[in-house]
């Protein structure tokens, strides 16, 4: 592990809500019942977002990489005192008493939830440090968020770790696909990404359309570190609508990845368009 990380302390209060019957997919095909574990907080963090470079520890090689359908089933453990205090991997302070987790290759920071398969517990934590670097484990979480996964006496514990919209605490696959573009702004009839992006033309990541000019500049200084952001002013009638996008793109893959990148910054209803 590069570090540790965390939110800095704002005590927080605890609810507790039961989720009957979710079906949770592990080693076994089992259905527990979950318990969904929230906390009421502050403030969030202003760690920088980072993907990162490949990296080698004990002589295995890394690979950071943007995965939004992450789901995974594998061995948690937790860190704590010794890592207390400590600058993470994505320049945080580490506290462990906050709801954080280390990952391996998944972006920093982005939200992921973890489900304690062996007692249903749930809790969606924020990824903002490298590890664990131990053979066959997938997660290091915060020590508090062991104690409310009830696993820090044991150690470890067989999870299910998905990524989560850190706004909504749902994968991007219970969002859905991709439909009509409505972030913060009025909606704007999609376009269909299916049989336009093998064509031939420009790809463009299309973010939104906004009639408030306050959510154009927040959607564009988010992003200008993701790629060049074109503004265009749209007239419908009475009404003018400003169109976000990044690109132009010459390849899917490329408008593909941007477009992750995109969602993971907090735009999940972005999509690719194909423009002549």
């Amino acid at each position: 592990m590069f570090s540790a990380s965390l939110f800095r302390g704002t005590r927080r209060r605890l609810s507790l809500a039961a989720v009957v019957a979710a079906g949770l997919s592990g080693c076994a095909e089992t259905d527990i019942a979950a318990t969904v574990i929230k906390e009421v907080a502050g403030p969030p963090p202003t760690g920088a977002y980072k993907v990162g470079d490949p990296y080698r520890i004990g002589g295995v090689w890394y690979y950071p990489k943007e995965e939004p359908h992450y789901d995974e089933v594998g061995i948690a453990s937790w860190y704590g005192e010794a890592f207390h205090g400590r600058a993470t991997a994505n320049g945080e302070i580490y506290d462990m008493n906050e709801l954080t987790a280390a990952h391996k290759t998944l972006p920093m920071p982005v939200h992921v939830r973890v489900t304690n398969l062996e007692n249903g517990r749930s809790l969606v934590l924020r990824v903002n440090d490298r590890g664990p670097f131990v053979a066959g484990r997938i997660i290091d979480v915060s020590r508090r968020a062991a104690q409310l996964l009830d696993f820090h006496l044991e150690g470890t514990a067989q999870v299910r770790v998905q990524v989560v919209d850190g706004d909504t605490e749902r994968t991007y696959a219970e969002l859905g696909q991709p439909g009509p573009v409505s972030t913060g702004g009025i909606p704007v009839a999609g376009t269909e990404r299916a049989a336009e992006r093998g064509s031939g033309g420009e790809r463009f990541v299309q973010v939104g359309a906004y009639r408030d000019a306050r959510n154009v500049a927040t959607a564009s200084s988010t992003l200008n570190a993701v790629g060049e952001v074109q503004l265009h002013r749209i007239a419908r009638g009475d009404q003018v609508l400003y169109r976000v996008r990044l690109g132009p793109f010459a390849t899917d893959a490329e408008a593909e990845s941007v477009r992750r990148a995109v969602a993971l910054r907090g735009y999940p209803e972005a999509i690719v368009v194909v423009e002549p």
